[in-house]
């Protein structure tokens, strides 16, 4: 053997993974319990290998509750979904201690990846990602699928910018009546009714999550504090921030179809199908009447 010469090292499950047709390559991110890497697959019958991201679960650090609960509610929803705004998980392998998922490649990354790379986005395009990214959720919710985890980090995009809703590890199936009273996702995208702790109908607090998403999408920031919980119930409750780089540029259609979704109050929060009739989702973008840097929500 050549000096200096470096032969790869691969685990079993690597060697196992290459039987399958997969090549693992780089890092992409990492979660509570898992890895996600790029890889390669040569997918039996097909010409082309293709591009794809392997979700990897390592059971053997992962809590007993994950295991008997999360874990096996994600494998099971990820078997059943099918919709062109959802990555597609096209395998589940089990060797030894691991889960892999095979999943879609979103060449554009995530949704807060874009926004920090961009700023502030168009409203047109806001529209484009939001219109996306309810048809997705309206999916889910028809078939009694709940996300629970709604963030711009869980929000992909493909090469051609279409969204690609991801990571239903907290996603759970439950009729649309049915409470909940499991704490899900991250602090800054959850509805006021999760922060307090109180039972919540999961279909209605995913709906003040994607008003979150878009407040990002068109200011580049977050709409509340969240440096604890007792602030950021105050801020959730007040009138909605306006970030000064965007005052003087934001509609006031986008900001009535905000403060329509973040209404503190869960019974009067809207649904996603009287979203898609607000006038700023038919294509509105009406002036704002001042310069304010805050704006009034619907009643509490």
């Amino acid at each position: 053997m050549g000096k200096g010469l470096k032969l790869p090292l691969f685990t079993s499950e690597d060697g196992q993974l290459q039987k399958r047709g997969y090549i693992i390559a780089s890092d992409l991110g990492e979660g509570t319990y898992s890895k996600v890497k790029s890889a390669v697959w040569q997918r039996p019958g097909d010409k082309q290998p293709m591009k794809v991201a392997i979700k990897i679960i390592n059971k053997r650090t992962a809590p007993k509750d994950f295991l008997e609960k999360f874990l096996p509610r994600e494998l099971d929803i990820l078997q059943i979904l099918n919709h062109r705004n959802i990555v597609r998980a096209y395998e589940i392998i089990h060797i030894n201690t691991k889960t892999y998922i095979t999943l879609e490649w979103a060449g554009h990354g995530d949704l807060l990846q874009y926004v920090r790379l961009k700023g502030a986005l168009k409203e047109n395009e806001c529209r484009k990602f939001m219109s996306d990214l309810i048809e997705a959720l309206e999916y889910c919710h028809g078939i009694n699928i709940v996300h629970r985890d709604l963030k711009c980090e869980n929000v992909l995009l493909s090469k051609k910018n279409q969204v690609k809703l991801a990571d239903f590890g907290f996603a759970r199936k439950l009729n649309p009546t049915d409470l909940s009273k499991t704490f899900c996702g991250s602090a800054a995208y959850a509805a006021p009714e999760l922060l307090q702790g109180i039972p919540y109908i999961g279909v209605i607090a995913d709906v003040w999550s994607i008003g979150v998403i878009l407040y990002i999408m068109a200011c580049s920031s977050m709409p509340f504090r969240d440096s604890n919980i007792k602030t950021l119930l105050l801020d959730q409750r007040a009138p909605l921030h306006i970030p000064s780089a965007v005052r003087n540029t934001i509609s006031q259609s986008i900001l009535d179809y905000i403060g329509k979704i973040l209404v503190f109050n869960p019974e009067k929060r809207i649904t996603l199908a009287e979203l898609k009739t607000l006038p700023w989702a038919q294509g509105a973008e009406v002036p704002r009447n001042n310069a304010a840097g805050t704006t009034d929500k619907p009643s509490k």
